[in-house]
């Protein structure tokens, strides 16, 4: 089993949320039904509670595949089937320990 850079928080997260365009997408024309009714209340959500929000859609894709991915590495466990690499542990360590020494400089 490879084991990448899996630091603690993936830097393409803002990336990845600006190009899903599958989950809310953002209106470009106003709502003709909204216009209707002239006593509705107006709600606008700022381009940031969009992100957040959209982020979190995504989060939660994310923690249902990591289940998967856990249960996966369980059943090679425990069937005896899964093995790790030292040297792969020890570089994915030692380039996490370097980006967070090098984060706070």
């Amino acid at each position: 089993m490879n084991i990448g850079d899996k630091g603690p928080i993936d830097g393409r997260l803002p990336q990845i949320v600006r190009d899903d365009k599958g989950v809310y997408p953002v209106r470009d024309e106003k709502d003709k039904n909204a216009e209707r009714s002239t006593d509705a209340a107006k709600m606008s959500i700022s381009s940031e509670a969009r992100y957040l929000q959209h982020a979190a859609v995504l989060a939660k894709r994310g923690d249902r595949l990591r289940t998967e991915k856990i249960e996966e590495i369980k059943s090679r466990i425990f069937s005896g089937e899964y093995t790790v690499d030292a040297e792969e542990v020890a570089k994915a360590i030692l380039r996490n320990e370097l980006a967070m020494i090098l984060g706070k400089s």
